[in-house]
């Protein structure tokens, strides 16, 4: 019988929570990937959604485990910092954001990794994007703190909208 790994139980967790709140009309989910990567045997869930109020501001959670860390939950490495998944949150929008960046970083605090982007196309114009990420891997122990962050990201879209 196969016994799903803590990056797959968590994956539905957060899968769940976005689409409990889409059903319920908090939010709008906008696109779902689910990617295996065969070639480094790395996998990455991403579920992107915005306000039902307005769909100015986007976030996307993103939920990556790597071969190192499946390898340390299959064979029960005593090394327990290798096993889970990593997590990062992006909050993107056009251009002339309304100090969009500054609110975020208020908004979560300074214990994170910020990583800022501006992408110019010409053909889809001017995007800017904040990457909100965390010092540690989370564990199927921290699915809790998984939910917590999740419901936060959406609390960051309506104070952003």
């Amino acid at each position: 019988m196969f016994d799903p790994t803590a990056y797959e139980n968590m994956k539905v967790v957060i899968e769940g929570a976005a689409y409990d709140l889409d059903i319920d009309g908090n939010i709008k989910v906008v696109d779902r990937k689910d990617i295996i990567d065969l070639a480094r045997m790395n996998r990455w869930f991403e579920i992107t959604y915005r306000s039902v109020s307005s769909s100015k501001v986007m976030a996307t959670f993103t939920l990556e485990a790597n071969l190192n860390q499946l390898a340390s939950e299959l064979l029960h490495q005593v090394n327990g910092n290798q096993a889970g998944a990593d997590v990062h949150i992006t909050f993107s929008w056009d251009e002339n954001g309304k100090n969009y960046k500054e609110r975020i970083k208020k908004h979560w605090g300074t214990d994170h990794v910020y990583e800022e982007r501006k992408i110019d196309s010409s053909s889809h114009g001017v995007r800017e994007e904040v990457i909100i990420g965390f010092s540690r891997a989370i564990t199927e122990d921290m699915i809790d703190d998984l939910i917590e962050m999740f419901h936060y990201s959406v609390e960051t879209l309506e104070q952003l909208n």
